[in-house]
């Protein structure tokens, strides 16, 4: 009898710490996103798109994509949209080099869900944002 009480405490513990991680991993990107909403500005239509350079999840309707070094959006999709928050690469649809907001979708995964909000980023305030509380996390 000891040794499947000693497998129930470790299966508990392994859900534990699970349950821990997972939530770890949404207050971090929950955080994130407040950020970034802190340092954007009103929706717009569309906006202009050669090239994805780069992008971040930021819950399981939110993600950042900046399309230049200096170019970012807030990207919000419609609901349902399951598993945007653990994706490991997505795509843009667009139109003409233009991706429209209620138009396009974020691609990942064999899922497409449609665009329903974009919002310009800041990124030069975001960064001043992140380094001051990198800054102050140290102190």
């Amino acid at each position: 009898m000891m040794p499947i009480h000693r497998t129930w405490i470790a299966a508990m513990l392994a859900a534990l710490l699970a349950g821990c991680a997972a939530t770890g991993a949404a207050q971090r990107m929950a955080t994130r996103l407040a950020e970034v909403e802190s340092v954007a500005g009103s929706p717009v239509e569309s906006f202009h798109f050669w090239d994805l350079h780069s992008w971040q999840p930021l819950g399981p309707r939110d993600l950042l994509v900046q399309t230049r070094v200096d170019e970012g959006w807030l990207i919000r999709v419609d609901e349902p949209c399951s598993g945007l928050e653990f994706a490991t690469r997505i795509g843009l649809s667009s139109s003409q080099q233009r991706v429209y907001a209620r138009f396009d979708e974020v691609l990942f995964e064999r899922q497409r869900c449609r665009i329903r909000e974009i919002r310009p980023v800041d990124l030069k305030a975001l960064r001043r944002l992140r380094s001051s509380a990198s800054k102050a996390g140290e102190s």
